[in-house]
């Protein structure tokens, strides 16, 4: 199999300020080499020096949304691309971060890739604003397989931070509904409702750590596609996950969230 397209997703973590950081974080990206790229919690006045001066062959887009960190999509120069803002995303909520939909033309196909950073928390308000935002992810899958050539489907990828927390015994009286259960029912939707989409397995399951005993190492961020798109392998899965999961010991652990962030990176590369 040949590569078709690379892409990198990552919640760098409240990525303004630090100009050493935001230098660091940056090297890290262009380290992997993607394609296409979506980082979130981005503030663009911080970052444009840093990404024009270090990554000159990109073109970049900014999200738009009052008073929270934006979610930035990167695109390699050479390629045709059209990035979009799904403000449906933002489920009527003006502080919750809409979409990025980046769609990557190759030949006389396209490649269309939603950057997503959904809500967190596990309370019930923020699970079902959390839920209503995946319900857009479906429509607009559903929307984008309309538009496909007759008898295809489209070539759909949803990423990013999806926050999959669960929703608290607190709040809940019938059963323990955890991420774990969270990820079972977005995987079920996903699959049958939305036409054929899987979540994409993994080198490592947990993604985000803050270097605290509890709540723990958490698996949040996560690769939904088409399930006719084919994926490199990397050890066994199809999503390699890198960053602090690398390190040794707590200590290199807590030092590399320290110095990029508290998520780690995922990489993919979708192959003929």
């Amino acid at each position: 199999m040949a590569k078709v397209l690379s892409f990198l997703s990552w919640n760098v973590e409240n990525f303004h300020n630090d100009a050493t950081r935001v230098n660091d974080v940056v090297d890290a990206i262009k380290a992997k080499d993607p394609d296409v790229f979506g980082i979130y919690e981005v503030k663009g006045a911080a970052v444009f020096q840093a990404l024009t001066t270090k990554m000159p062959g990109y073109s970049f887009m900014i999200t738009e949304s009052p008073g929270v960190p934006e979610i930035l999509v990167g695109i390699r120069g050479g390629l045709t691309g059209f990035i979009t803002q799904k403000d449906e995303l933002q489920s009527k909520v003006p502080t919750l971060r809409p979409g990025a939909l980046a769609t990557i033309t190759i030949g006389t196909d396209n490649y269309s890739l939603l950057f997503l950073h959904l809500k967190s928390f596990d309370n019930p308000r923020d699970w079902g604003l959390r839920d209503d935002m995946f319900q857009h992810v479906a429509s607009l899958k559903r929307a984008i397989d309309k538009a496909a050539p007759a008898g295809q489907k489209a070539n759909f990828v949803a990423l990013g931070d999806i926050n999959t927390m669960g929703l608290s015994p607190a709040y809940n009286n019938v059963t323990d509904f955890d991420g774990a259960k969270e990820l079972e029912f977005v995987d079920k939707r996903m699959s049958t409702s939305v036409n054929g989409m899987r979540r994409l397995s993994k080198t490592h399951d947990n993604t985000w750590w803050n270097g605290k005993a509890k709540p723990g190492p958490s698996s949040l961020d996560h690769v939904y596609a088409a399930d006719h798109l084919q994926f490199k392998q990397f050890d066994g899965a199809e999503i390699e996950v890198s960053g602090w999961v690398d390190e040794t010991t707590d200590q290199k652990k807590k030092d590399w969230i320290e110095k990029f962030s508290d998520h780690s990176i995922l990489y993919g590369e979708i192959h003929d």
